[in-house]
């Protein structure tokens, strides 16, 4: 598996900042198979420390929910 970590955004992190794999998937509303994808394929930077758990930032799993969303009324029928 790709490892993005990014030392820079991790070391001003809070806490309340980092999500687990289980967080993100609730956040994202995808199954664990989905988030190993987003995972291997690079989509989604997460760090593991330990060589263990995976963790995700905040911000990023909410700046990949932005980038992939659209208003319906952009589009006209």
């Amino acid at each position: 598996m790709i490892n993005n970590n990014d030392n820079t955004k991790w070391e001003e992190t809070i806490v309340n900042d980092v999500l687990s794999s289980r967080e993100a998937e609730s956040y994202l509303k995808v199954s664990r198979d989905t988030l190993n994808r987003y995972c291997m394929n690079g989509i989604l930077p997460y760090s593991r420390p330990t060589n263990g758990k995976r963790y995700f930032l905040k911000s990023d799993i909410l700046n990949h929910i932005g980038k992939n969303t659209f208003k319906t009324s952009e589009y006209k029928y």
